[in-house]
């Protein structure tokens, strides 16, 4: 049993999937009954603690991670403080309910801090993790939302408060966990930046790298078009009736359980079989479902299932897809995981804010509604068209390999195939992995492939180590 666990657990990679219960611990909180029970609508806007913890999570956002942005692996009693503000401040909040408004407030306090940490922390973390890796276990981190969507509606009480709290707990032994793992990566490295070592090599190319303020312009640029997607979001939140139709007659929160499902498979299809996947390409998918979900939602009411459905899309498919995109380009070294995160999930959460704030003060106004729909589809035409690895160049790396002849001595002194060569060029060359699936016209699985090959018949285990590798063959040519 223990070794088909070790199995399942390799494949799936369940110790970097602990972002997933902060994920779980938001809807457990404020779309389920068992922290706040029976609130007048959606716990979201029906009281204190979520005007709390919502000001709190934006400030941590944009605040530590300007703070972390040089700290390349969070201390344990980091995380450890971390998971347990999250979890003492949903306690706080329940009890809020019969303590009054100033316990409910400290707890919403608590909660915003604790899940703009373990956001961070986790940022920080997973950049030390293979791409493979992250592309598999980033999406699947949806999945732990599914069994609270099924189980928290039917949880009362002290049970239902114990397990909303104890989901950043488990968050939180992941992490720790996850940083063992590159702590020992680290320390049986014999020389090569892998590990939180890698993050921090990877950190100071990007302050020195001229192409690192484009990729700042593009990351401030996409972070205001998914704010705009989130103040939609969060103004359909503002006035949704607790059960739609399809809510009311099972007793479940179908429209979430189906977007999680539905979110999981569109991630993995865009990851994995996309050949060029960037935060345009998030955005040209997102933007356009948050237009018809408000059309939706104004045509239809405030109860349709299909505009709730949408939005919980939208909401479930960035979550995934911007956290993995800001680790993915802290990897490349062009921005800090920890300001990255900052940026994109503070706007995120500012967007939310205001969408709510906006919801709650308009009352539903079709004009709002008219003015929310014709802004966001405007700004459709503001997603950028390149990704940084198109506006940066050749980062700074193309003068390793300016001849092919240097990699072509490579290919058949190790034995590459001919695509494997082609891709070695590429890499000596600074080219990211999105660049080389447009290039070559490959799929993620076929680049990721292609490269643990070469990685093997050349013994390095970095992209770092093959730049070294071709260096040194063009300084012996």
């Amino acid at each position: 049993l223990s070794a088909s666990l070790a199995r399942v657990e390799g494949a799936l990679k369940l110790r970097y999937m602990g972002i997933g219960f902060v994920w779980a611990w938001l809807y457990g909180a404020y779309y389920t009954p068992v922290i706040l029970p029976n609130p007048e609508g959606l716990a979201i806007n029906s009281d204190a603690s979520w005007f709390a913890s919502a000001v709190a999570v934006v400030a941590v956002f944009f605040l530590f991670g300007f703070w972390l942005r040089r700290t390349f692996r969070p201390r344990s009693w980091w995380v450890a403080l971390a998971a347990a503000t999250l979890a003492v401040g949903t306690v706080l909040t329940a009890l809020g309910v019969w303590w009054g408004t100033a316990v409910s407030a400290i707890g919403g306090l608590a909660t915003g801090v604790g899940y703009g940490l373990l956001s961070i922390f986790w940022a920080q973390a997973l950049v030390a993790v293979d791409i493979d890796d992250l592309e598999v276990a980033i999406p699947l981190s949806a999945l732990v939302v599914i069994p609270c969507v099924v189980t928290f509606p039917f949880l009362e009480g002290p049970v239902g408060v114990l397990a909303a709290a104890s989901l950043p707990l488990v968050s939180g032994l992941l992490l720790l966990l996850c940083l063992g793992d590159c702590a020992d990566a680290s320390a049986n490295d014999d020389g090569a930046p892998r590990g939180s070592a890698a993050a921090a090599v990877a950190i100071r190319r990007a302050d020195r790298d001229d192409a690192a303020p484009l990729a700042w312009r593009y990351l401030i640029r996409v972070s205001a078009l998914l704010c705009l997607v989130y103040v939609a979001v969060g103004w359909e939140s503002a006035l949704s009736v607790v059960d739609d139709a399809v809510h009311a007659a099972l007793s479940l929160d179908l429209s979430t359980l189906l977007a999680n499902a539905a979110s999981l498979i569109l991630a993995i299809l865009f990851v994995f079989f996309s050949k060029r996947v960037s935060f345009a390409g998030l955005l040209r998918w997102i933007m356009p479902l948050a237009v018809v979900s408000l059309v939706l939602f104004v045509q239809v009411g405030n109860g349709s299932f299909y505009a709730a459905l949408l939005a919980s899309v939208c909401d479930v498919l960035a979550q995934i897809l911007a956290f993995l995109f800001v680790v993915s380009l802290a990897k490349e070294g062009r921005v800090s995981a920890a300001l990255g995160i900052g940026v994109v999930n503070g706007s995120l959460q500012f967007g939310v804010l205001l969408g709510n704030l906006l919801g709650v003060m308009a009352a539903g106004s079709s004009l709002t509604a008219t003015a929310l729909t014709c802004v966001l589809a405007l700004a459709i035409i503001a997603i950028p068209q390149r990704d940084p690895s198109e506006l940066s160049g050749d980062s700074g790396a193309g003068a390793v390999c300016q001849a092919a002849s240097c990699c072509e001595v490579l290919r058949e002194r190790y034995g590459l195939s001919e695509r494997e060569a082609e891709i070695v060029e590429l890499l000596a060359e600074g080219r990211t992995r999105p660049y080389i699936r447009e290039k070559l016209f490959i799929s993620n699985n076929t680049v990721a492939t292609h490269i643990k090959h070469i990685y093997r018949k050349l013994d390095v285990h970095s992209k770092e180590e093959l730049i070294d590798l071709v260096k040194s063959e063009r300084a012996g040519a």
